[in-house]
């Protein structure tokens, strides 16, 4: 059977700031050497680790998963990752459109935390509604990727989202 390239990304909870890159290929080709992911947000810029000097990030092929510190806010990004050969021959290549929410759904989180600290707060006319729209844009952004597989729609909403988090005195 010929090797099948595939992976996954998932942003770690805890820590929004990390993605984590597992890699899922099926069967194997004994002149892979190495690979290298490449990570792009919605406006083609290269996401990379700081004090990376290249566009895209070294993934020593004995390494799996690897946890990478690339996020400093929402993101909706396309990940690529290559399977290269001697030389830094690419021979497979696949990628995929993701989006990461974690840091404006720990923000909800913070709020509901605010909600049974200070019941008073729901009380406010525009509460409910600002978290609505809040709750809406996480999801929109969701969806574009998902079912648009629309990177572009998608942080649009998390900007919008991450504004709201950002001036939170004159939403919530």
């Amino acid at each position: 059977m010929a090797f099948s390239p595939s992976f996954t990304v998932s942003q770690n909870p805890t820590n929004p700031g990390y993605i984590v890159v597992t890699d899922t290929s099926t069967d194997t080709d004994a002149s892979i050497v190495s690979r290298r992911i490449t990570i792009k947000d919605s406006e083609g810029n290269y996401i990379v680790p700081s004090g990376t000097t290249t566009n895209y990030i070294l993934w020593d092929i004995n390494t799996n998963p690897i946890s990478l510190n690339v996020l400093t806010q929402d993101t909706a990004a396309n990940v690529k990752v290559e399977w290269l050969y001697a030389g830094n021959v690419v021979q497979y290549t696949t990628n995929a459109n993701y989006c990461f929410t974690q840091y404006n759904k720990q923000f909800l989180y913070y709020l509901i935390q605010l909600q049974s600290l200070n019941y008073n707060i729901i009380q406010d006319t525009n509460y409910w509604g600002n978290v609505g729209i809040f709750w809406t844009n996480i999801t929109g952004a969701i969806n574009s990727v998902e079912i648009g597989n629309d990177i572009v729609a998608a942080q649009v909403c998390l900007n919008r989202a991450t504004n709201m988090a950002a001036n939170q005195s004159k939403y919530f």
